[in-house]
């Protein structure tokens, strides 16, 4: 049987004409016949388009001609090819191609059976002076529409030019690709993700480097000199003061047990409820006009001097939401209700903005542009993770149930996903979740690997960009924080360690400090960040991850591991033998004494594919033998999943394939 492989053309420009033969190249890249004939492939045309396809004079006989033009508003047209049932994710495509369109895209695509689509864009340009030879892998592309965004069993791949205008494109040489071709892209998905063992392309350290204690004293000097209040701190030494990071300073200063410093700020913040404030743009919690009490939240953002804000400004639920979670963790660390006052008032404000949505329900943005409108049109994910768990603390578990409903119907099947959704959601739902650190860390979109001072230093970026090579050095840190709380320790350690590059020094006054940038450059839209100056927030992440603190749970859950700290340092708590599977695998587990232990499957999205144990264990190693099953009893489709086991606070999670 053969299945189906597409090849689609969208075209663009106006092309010259080019003569028969192709590169002098004579190397015989493919691992067998190629499907140079033209009759093999079958040609679909859009309305409004025309085309023809047809033989022409190859490097090794016949190669294929497609001629085509497209209205100015464009068009597209493809063709097709089955691929044989021995292609698997192994293999690659390869071919010679030429155009003369040195304008638009190309785009590279690889299609399952249920029409998960997986792409690669690349600019015509590069294939417009003269022959490539393109060589492509599924870890080149990644997901883009379709299906259910896993890719289990090959189909189609398909080569699309987006734009408009006519030409030919020749394509000569193409087939499944020998097994040592070279990819001619970067890798998107990490081949080495599912190795284990120390060092750095396993991306796990066996211990966390000292933290440097000069980043602490930046933010206290920062604190000390930045304003005649010594209350809040501007977030790159400028005049901005930035609720969110004001709060994370707050957070550091905490796990620090600078309980002063820690006051300053949320007695700031506590100080700022008058009911009588009559002024729009003061940095106050209510604003009072014709005899009217609002309650509406703090701004994002405030002049450090004048605590004003502007008309551009938003008063956004996330920061409400975090300052309440900053004002749990000083209450937990100091047993003191200090703050009782402030958590009442904001909780009640996010109540007061929620609304049923399907099953679940979800916190509303809150004013916006200088208070000029209530609310955006849809719900916020990322503030409402963060109104979750101020909730959850507050003890309002059932708006904070609905919320997570609410958050689980946005968010499934969505790959792509900013940073923070991956790792907030982990940081705030546990153990369960620990599979969506995968999403990001197995992925060359987000993680990024730069020389610094010239070591080669690994990060996470905001969010997936092929063409961005930077770090977003907050993402950095939490990703961290949630390895540490609920996934691989040493894989914790390996990005806390990975922040000791990316510190610079500041001289605040007389005193030497040491800081770290907001970004490491200024690609992917960050030209603001000056890299010359730290990120209050960014070093409190750093702080963070260096104290293994989970500012969701409100405390330090290294304490909490101390249990299963056998299990680590002796051995994991899961085995998987064999690994690649096809028809039945061993999950070996080992637990220090008898408790509860679950051991679940995830797919590559992050679906929960089964759930293979749920009860307690006697001591010692275990084992159960998994069919490759799902909850239907139906067989999974071949491909990457997680095995998920937790125990005592503690979850790992290994990597599993399977195969036919």
């Amino acid at each position: 049987m053969r299945r189906l492989l597409s090849i689609a053309f969208i075209t663009l420009s106006s092309l010259n004409g080019l003569t028969q033969g192709v590169t002098t190249d004579t190397t015989n890249y493919l691992a067998s016949d190629n499907w140079d004939d033209h009759q093999l492939w079958s040609l679909a045309i859009n309305t409004g388009a025309s085309a023809s396809k047809s033989t022409y004079a190859g490097l090794h006989g016949d190669g294929i001609d497609i001629s085509y033009s497209f209205p100015s508003q464009g068009d597209w047209l493809s063709m097709s090819i089955g691929l044989p049932d021995t292609f698997n994710t192994t293999n690659s495509i390869a071919f010679f191609i030429k155009s003369s369109t040195a304008t638009n895209n190309l785009e590279l695509k690889f299609v399952d059976g249920d029409g998960s689509t997986f792409r690669r864009i690349v600019p015509l340009s590069e294939y417009s002076s003269d022959w490539e030879h393109v060589v492509i892998y599924l870890s080149d592309t990644e997901y883009a529409w379709g299906g259910n965004t896993s890719y289990e069993e090959f189909s189609k791949f398909e080569i699309a030019v987006s734009g408009v205008g006519s030409g030919t494109v020749w394509i000569d040489e193409i087939g499944m690709g020998s097994d040592t071709l070279r990819s001619s892209f970067p890798s998107v998905l990490d081949p080495d993700s599912t190795l284990a063992g120390i060092g750095f392309a396993q991306r796990r350290d066996s211990a966390m480097n000292p933290e440097d204690p000069l980043v602490l004293e930046y933010l206290k000097l920062m604190q000390d000199v930045s304003s005649a209040w010594q209350t809040l701190m501007p977030s790159q030494e400028d005049n901005s003061a930035h609720t969110f990071n004001n709060v994370m300073t707050a957070l550091a200063f905490i796990v620090k047990d600078e309980r002063e410093r820690v006051e300053r700020i949320l007695d700031f913040y506590a100080n700022a409820t008058d009911t009588n404030n009559s002024n729009i743009y003061r940095q106050n919690f209510y604003y009072q006009a014709d005899g009217i009490v609002q309650a509406r939240g703090f701004y994002q953002e405030c002049n450090i001097n004048t605590l004003m804000a502007t008309a551009t400004k938003d008063r956004w639920m996330g920061d409400m939401a975090w300052l309440l979670i900053a004002c749990k963790n000083y209450e937990n660390r100091y047993d003191s209700n200090r703050y009782d006052e402030l958590v009442k008032v904001i909780k009640d404000l996010l109540l007061s903005f929620y609304i049923d949505s399907g099953q679940g329900g979800y916190i509303q943005h809150g004013w916006r542009d200088g208070d000029s409108h209530l609310h955006e049109s849809n719900g916020h994910p990322e503030g409402n993770i963060d109104c979750y768990v101020a909730l959850k603390l507050c003890g309002e578990n059932y708006h904070a149930q609905k919320i997570k409903i609410w958050l689980e119907e946005q968010l499934a099947n969505s790959p792509g996903l900013p940073l923070d959704l991956y790792t907030w959601r982990t940081l705030a739902f546990g153990g369960d979740y620990v599979h969506l650190l995968n999403i990001p860390e197995y992925n060359f979109n987000y993680r990024k690997v730069i020389e610094v001072n010239g070591e080669d230093v690994m990060g996470l970026f905001s969010y997936p960009n092929a063409e961005v090579n930077n770090f977003w050095n907050d993402g950095t840190g939490h990703i961290s924080c949630a390895y540490q709380a609920f996934g691989d320790t040493a894989r914790g350690y390996f990005y806390a360690n990975q922040l000791d590059h990316l510190i610079i020094e500041r001289i605040i006054g007389d005193d030497t400090t040491h800081a770290i940038p907001y970004t490491l450059n200024k690609s992917g839209g960050y030209d603001w960040v000056d890299l010359n100056k730290g990120f209050i927030s960014s070093c409190a992440w750093y702080i963070l991850a260096k104290s293994s603190y989970n500012p969701f749970l409100s405390e330090n859950f290294t304490d909490t591991l101390l249990s299963v700290r056998s299990i680590i340092e002796s051995k994991n708590l899961l085995e998987v033998f064999p690994n690649p599977f096809s028809e039945n695998t061993t999950i070996s587990f080992n637990v220090p004494e008898t408790s509860y232990i679950k051991i679940e499957v995830f797919d590559l999205a992050g679906r929960k594919v089964n759930t293979l144990i749920e009860k307690d264990h006697s001591i010692g190693t275990n084992a159960i033998t998994w069919n490759g099953e799902d909850y239907s009893n139906q067989k999974i489709h071949p491909g990457l999943y997680f095995i998920s086991g937790s125990t005592r606070g503690y979850t790992e999670t290994k990597p599993i394939l399977y195969i036919e």
